[in-house]
């Protein structure tokens, strides 16, 4: 009776320690009003706009490091832009989660976005779907925003995960 009892402490134990583990590791959205995103309205509007710019005119004398999901650096928008050409992939779309989207603008000259992606490319097998937590880095110089630096970590699903921890 006693042991089973233990083992069903033992089996409760775990059971809540698998639960907050799966509920940390699958999280997306952020909690309700913990960070201002309400602040300087007008910079918020010119970082959005920039962000959906997808040329080199969004960086500051091409003053940018970016680390892709694949782990790849570049510095550089033409070196970004060069690793996709060589692996012949191009985004097919790229929709932000909603409600993921966090913007904190520190001193009205710099900011950091986080925001979860889903991602397809285009490559030369097909489609290639990812979804991508993403952090963007910009900063304000005479009056002007510009992108300095960007990092995307790919977001394993469900069975990826449960696949990765059999091995």
């Amino acid at each position: 009776m006693a042991q089973n009892v233990q083992r069903m402490q033992w089996q409760w134990i775990i059971a809540i320690v698998v639960l907050l583990f799966k509920s940390n590791v699958y999280a997306q959205i952020p909690p309700t009003n913990k960070y201002d995103t309400s602040s300087y309205p007008e910079d918020r509007k010119a970082i959005e706009a920039l962000s959906r710019k997808n040329d080199n005119t969004r960086f500051n004398n091409d003053d940018y490091i970016a680390v892709g999901p694949e782990g790849r650096i570049s510095y550089g928008y033409s070196e970004w832009e060069k690793g996709f050409k060589e692996a012949g992939a191009t985004f097919k779309s790229a929709r932000p989660v909603a409600g993921s989207t966090v913007l904190r603008i520190y001193n009205g000259d710099a900011a950091v976005k986080n925001f979860v992606l889903d991602v397809v490319f285009d490559t030369k097998k097909g489609d290639f779907p990812i979804k991508v937590v993403r952090t963007e880095t910009y900063i304000k110089q005479n009056g002007k925003w510009y992108f300095v630096a960007g990092q995307g970590t790919r977001v394993l699903s469900k069975e990826e995960y449960d696949e990765h921890m059999k091995q």
